[in-house]
């Protein structure tokens, strides 16, 4: 090798050491606590730049609950053996986000909400009002065409007083008195049928149906096959709402009805075995 290579190798060797021991920075502590840090650096225009920073150093103490210091205290375990301090957001997530909204304008929001629910209790007070406590249809009771129907299953006090009340205005002690048409004569037509009767001619009483079996699935999946229907009501316990096994359903035509009796009488459907029957007896033809 020759001595321009030699020179230049120490050269270098001495410019490399230069930079690493130029690099450090210099480190020196004051008389009132603070530390001067000294570093050298190189600008974008090749140019060397001595940099003094004096450092201050201060102990901020935070003070936490009792058991929040045992707790940071615990030994860490498994996976997480001999793991730095805190949560290890890798392994650690967080189970549930609270996030605060301050403002001034809460009482409003409160006002607002307390508003919203009293209105969507009138709402529910004024549909449980116009529900029907036989088949709980949306009409009122006095209205239900299944009302004599579901007598036996739930006696109405109110409907005994109502029959004498009947009574009493047709009796003939009381002469003079108005008595209603549709109370003459014990509400019985000329024809010797009340229309009570002629409405339920077409009606089906079905009985032993499943809980979950509701209207909808009682005109859709079973009864549309036989012709249109009038009206299909499920009997419902009037305190939990639940289904009691029991419907009705009113065909447009008699025909219709008698089609879905002998079709469905004794058929399964959900699970269960249907009694499919008139929802008052036949009376037998007369040859």
């Amino acid at each position: 090798m020759s001595q321009q290579g030699r020179l230049l190798t120490v050269e270098l060797c001495r410019t490399w050491a230069d930079d690493v021991v130029e690099n450090q920075p210099l480190i020196t502590t004051n008389e009132d606590g603070t530390k001067t840090v000294i570093t050298y650096r190189i600008n974008e225009k090749g140019q060397k730049i001595k940099v003094t920073q004096i450092v201050k150093e201060i102990i901020v103490k935070e003070s936490v609950n009792k058991e929040v210091a045992k707790r940071k205290q615990w030994a860490k375990f498994g996976e997480e053996k001999n793991a730095a301090p805190g949560p290890d957001y890798r392994t650690t997530q967080v189970g549930e986000e609270v996030h605060l909204r301050l403002g001034t304008a809460w009482k409003t929001a409160e006002k607002e909400a307390e508003e919203k629910k009293a209105e969507e209790s009138m709402l529910s007070a004024n549909t449980r009002a116009i529900t029907c406590r036989y088949c709980k249809g949306q009409h009122f009771s006095s209205k239900c065409p299944f009302k004599d129907s579901l007598a036996s299953l739930e006696p109405d006090p109110m409907d005994e007083s109502s029959k004498a009340g009947a009574a009493a205005l047709a009796s003939p002690s009381a002469p003079g008195k108005y008595v209603p048409r549709h109370l003459r004569n014990g509400g019985i037509s000329a024809s010797g049928e009340s229309s009570r009767e002629r409405d339920d001619s077409s009606t089906l009483k079905i009985a032993n149906l499943n809980e979950m079996v509701d209207e909808d699935m009682l005109r859709n999946q079973l009864l549309y096959p036989f012709g249109p229907l009038v009206r299909v009501n499920v009997v419902r316990n009037r305190e939990t709402g639940r289904s009691r096994g029991l419907a009705f359903a009113q065909f447009a035509s008699e025909s219709s009805a008698q089609r879905a009796l002998d079709a469905l009488d004794g058929k399964g459907f959900h699970s269960l075995i249907l009694q499919v029957g008139w929802s008052k007896p036949k009376k037998p033809q007369q040859q």
